[in-house]
């Protein structure tokens, strides 16, 4: 049982981390766009800005019912970073514990 419960949970990890990297890119080329690092680029560019506001921006709006930006900054992408991390350690360490020790 211990075995399925692992493997459950390594993909839940998995798919965090996926997420992780998704509010990272999209916090990068927000960035990188505001201080015209880059430019809006072609179309396939401006698709893929518009997968990542889409995946992103309902996790950020929750988060922003709660926590209220802080002199107009808006930190809830670095909240949900944070809160990611911490949910995958978490995760990490359960499946350590539940993995049995060869000996």
């Amino acid at each position: 049982m211990a075995i399925l419960l692992e493997s459950v949970l390594w993909m839940v990890g998995l798919a965090l981390e996926f997420y992780l990297i998704l509010a990272v890119v999209n916090i990068s080329l927000y960035w990188c766009m505001h201080f015209k690092l880059i430019g809006q680029g072609g179309d396939a560019f401006k698709k893929f800005l518009n997968f990542l506001h889409i995946v992103t921006e309902p996790v950020y709006e929750k988060l922003r019912q709660q926590i209220k930006p802080i002199s107009g900054f808006d930190i809830s992408p670095y909240i949900l970073i944070v809160a990611l991390y911490f949910v995958i350690h978490l995760i990490e360490t359960v499946c350590i514990v539940l993995t049995p020790v060869a000996g």
